[in-house]
C-alpha cells in the first residue's frame, strides 16, 4: 500500500474524525461549569431530548444495554441534568426528562453542533454534508443489521 492508498483507510479516517470530534466537544461544548459531564455523556443525554423517552426506548436507540443507560443516567442525575419517574401508562417502564438546567444545555449543545455543521457545509458543501450523513446513515444500518443477525444466530 503506498502513501497514497493509507491515506484513505477507511478505520484510520475513522479513528481521526472520531478524536477530532472528541477534542472538539470538549472544547466547545463539555463546559467548565459542568465539570462531571463528560462527552460520552452526549449520546444518551442528546438523545433524551426535550420530550422524554423510556429508559428502555433509549437503550435500543443508542444500541446499548438497559445497563449501561441506567449508569450513565445516575450520572446525569447527580448533576441535575436528567429526572426520571414512573411512567404513568406503564409502572414497569421509567421515564427520563431533561431538568430545566438539563433544557438549557441541551440547546447550547444544539446550538453548537449546529455551527460544526455550518463550518463542515462550507468545508465540502451542503450536498456533499448531506451525502456524508446519508453514507454515515447507511453504515450504521449495516453495523446494526449485522449485529443482529449474530444475536439471532446464537
Amino acid at each position: 500500500m503506498d502513501t497514497e492508498d493509507s491515506q484513505r483507510v477507511a478505520c484510520k479516517l475513522i479513528y481521526l474524525l472520531k478524536r477530532f470530534t472528541d477534542e472538539w466537544l470538549n472544547k466547545q461544548v463539555c463546559c467548565e461549569s459542568l465539570a462531571d459531564f463528560n462527552h460520552a455523556h452526549l449520546p444518551l443525554f442528546m438523545s433524551i431530548g426535550t420530550t422524554g423517552i423510556s429508559n428502555n426506548a433509549l437503550a435500543e436507540k443508542l444500541n446499548v444495554t438497559k445497563q449501561a443507560t441506567s449508569k450513565v443516567i445516575k450520572e446525569l442525575e447527580a448533576i441535575n441534568m436528567v429526572r426520571s419517574e414512573k411512567s404513568q401508562a406503564d409502572a414497569r417502564s421509567v421515564m427520563l426528562f431533561l431538568t430545566s438546567e438539563g433544557e438549557k444545555y441541551y440547546q447550547h449543545v444544539r446550538t453548537q453542533i449546529f455551527h460544526l455543521e455550518e463550518q463542515y457545509k462550507k468545508v465540502v458543501g451542503a450536498k456533499n454534508f448531506e451525502i456524508a450523513i446519508d453514507v454515515m446513515l447507511k453504515l450504521i444500518q449495516f453495523h446494526e443489521q449485522e449485529n443482529q443477525k449474530r444475536v439471532t444466530t446464537q
